[in-house]
């Protein structure tokens, strides 16, 4: 066989290698495209960023945004309401579980959709170890997007040191989630430095 010939009959092996090698390049480019996509609902995350931006106060009148005041730690946001049963029963579970992670990590706020004399009445009945905020009821309409469509109370974000939604839960949320979330965040925020 001379190198004509041989060239001749290596010619489909040669084209059927160098389409595989296409394909697979394209299917790598396809890939790490669908990997780079943006994450997330545009609708979502304009919420959160509306949300967390708001200017709130705290029962005396002190004024508090969520992203500045607790900047770079997973913050646990819980709508709650003193006329809310549900929000009053699952009150002293957010409370032990703030106790139970550092603070310099993980901040706990209670945003309360409520009369600013009926949060401080009970607040002064039954303090909580975490900040309480007073959220104005049309603040509630940015959870929508957020994972609660019925606005129910309560309901509970979990945001890491990113501004980014990492959980939500509509209603009573247990402690195994609440840990699992939070360590999730944090792993996630020392992967990421």
């Amino acid at each position: 066989m001379t190198s004509a010939d041989q060239e001749e009959a290596s010619s489909p092996f040669l084209r059927r290698r160098r389409l595989l090698a296409a394909l697979a390049a394209l299917g790598l480019g396809g890939a790490l495209l669908w990997l780079a996509r943006p994450q997330g609902d545009p609708a979502a995350h304009a919420a959160l960023s509306r949300l967390i931006y708001a200017k709130l106060q705290e029962p005396d009148g002190t004024p508090r945004r969520i992203a500045t005041d607790w900047r770079e730690r997973v913050r646990i946001v819980n709508f709650w309401a003193t006329w809310c049963p549900p929000c009053r029963a699952e009150l002293p579970l957010l409370a032990a579980a703030s106790q139970a992670w550092p603070e310099e990590k993980v901040q706990f706020l209670g945003l309360a959709l409520d009369d600013k004399e009926a949060v401080r009445r009970y607040l002064e009945r039954t303090p909580l170890p975490y900040p309480v905020l007073l959220a104005p009821p049309a603040l509630l309409d940015l959870t929508v997007p957020l994972g609660n469509r019925r606005r129910v109370l309560p309901f509970t974000l979990v945001i890491d040191p990113h501004e980014e939604q990492v959980a939500a839960q509509v209603g009573p949320v247990t402690r195994a989630k609440l840990d699992g979330w939070i360590h999730a965040a944090l792993t996630d925020d020392a992967a990421s430095r």
